[in-house]
């Protein structure tokens, strides 16, 4: 591990800036002004709620579906007029500034390779595609981050606490991260008086927003887009992956069947049309059905994590690079493909290495990347599930090949 107090120079770190600006800046102009995603609508439309003083809701109804952390975000930007594009822009900038972030912490974690782990951030294909959509990504990365920072430093306990909060307000997904919160504390030695106070601090927020849907739906849930998800994709996938068509067909397949076989069993129970019920009502019945399914299904349903495992930790997201590259897909396709596949080998020497040298940055390092990929790895899984914890597989990558430096130097000697 290298001083605490060491910072890199200010040329590297100008000229890191210069190139991730320029390289972020090509991608918005080329990206055709395509900035939205099926998911922007559903974060605009509270966003606007929010603006217009309806409170949280989209459509007149209490939003339940998401969280209210990115449409917050975007409050201001709709509030000045000043367009989608003024919000993926925002999004690239922070890209550049997480970057330089990993650059300057990395630096004095392992030296001279954290310039590496910050252009590996940088250029990052799915964290640049992603920025450039109306999408949580990029924000939660970079709050993420923040957290993950303070966890390595064993410092500011109930900050990161709070911050986790927050975290899951940005995206649910963070539900139980407060576990590697608690483990790293726990092996930090943090007095089990403490650790009680840290994981109550960061239970704070989700239980509270929780509540707040409960009071307007009768359903206590953080985000009720968790249980559409556990009937459409957990259970979906459980079933699809042993059909003999393709996995994404047989996917389709599967989700007109269960939503099918959900809607007669809630029209059964409160005769009603189940798209009259509130979201989170209709959710928690296909949460109910979905996890029947899955624990029918246990074969199944632990094939198609591992395929989702796969998905995030494997697809490079080539065809984001398409609209704006002139190298044919032949050539483009498989050097991405083998590049992602490079910094993932890296990074494991890398995570090996910083265990025994570095335990403090390794452990938090390793929690937090198997805690976004494993709860990611649905069969909804697609390469943006990796960019909050691109930060990380960077930061591994480059200790590992300063690893594999060390080690061909020490035979060549």
């Amino acid at each position: 591990m290298q001083s605490s107090r060491a910072v890199p120079s200010a040329r590297n770190v100008i000229a890191l800036a210069l190139f991730a600006l320029a390289l972020h800046a090509v991608y918005f102009v080329e990206s055709n002004r395509d900035f939205f995603y099926p998911d922007s609508a559903t974060y605009l439309a509270p966003a606007n709620g929010l603006l217009h003083g309806r409170g949280f809701t989209t459509d007149g109804q209490a939003e339940t579906m998401r969280t209210p952390g990115y449409p917050c975000m975007l409050v201001p930007f709709l509030a000045l007029h000043l367009g989608a594009g003024a919000i993926v822009a925002f999004q690239h900038l922070l890209v550049v500034l997480l970057a330089l972030a990993v650059y300057v912490f990395a630096f004095r974690r392992i030296g001279a390779r954290a310039l590496l782990a910050a252009l590996f951030v940088a250029c990052d294909v799915p964290t640049i595609h992603h920025a450039n959509k109306v999408l949580t990504e990029v924000p939660f990365t970079v709050l993420l981050f923040i957290a993950f920072v303070l966890l390595v430093e064993r410092r500011a306990w109930k900050t990161c606490a709070l911050l986790c909060g927050v975290l899951v307000l940005v995206r649910p997904v963070a539900i139980a991260y407060v576990v590697v919160i608690a483990i790293v504390a726990a092996v930090a030695r943090v007095p089990r008086r403490k650790l009680a106070a840290i994981v109550a601090l960061a239970l704070v927020l989700p239980l509270a927003w929780a509540a707040r849907n409960a009071a307007h739906t009768g359903v206590f849930t953080v985000a009720s887009i968790a249980g559409t998800n556990m009937l459409m994709y957990r259970a979906a996938g459980a079933l699809a992956i042993f059909d003999d068509d393709e996995f994404d067909d047989a996917l389709r397949d599967r989700q007109e069947e269960l939503e099918e076989l959900a809607q007669n069993e809630i029209e059964a129970k409160f005769h009603a049309d189940p798209g009259d019920l509130p979201h989170a009502v209709m959710a928690r019945e296909y949460s109910r059905i979905g996890r029947r399914i899955v624990l029918q299904h246990p074969l199944g349903f632990a094939l198609s994590t591992l395929r989702g495992a796969e998905v995030v930790l494997f697809d490079s997201d080539h065809d984001a690079i398409m609209t704006v590259s002139a190298v044919p897909s032949t050539i483009l396709n498989p050097l991405l493909d083998a590049l992602t596949i490079a910094l993932l080998v890296f990074a494991v020497i890398g995570t090996c290495a910083l265990w025994n040298r570095d335990r403090a940055l390794a452990l938090p390092l390793v929690l937090t990347i198997v805690y976004f990929v494993a709860i990611s790895a649905g069969a909804e899984a697609e390469a943006r599930f990796r960019v909050p914890v691109v930060p990380q597989f960077a930061i591994a990558a480059a200790a590992g090949l300063a690893a594999v430096r060390r080690a061909m130097r020490s035979t060549a000697s």
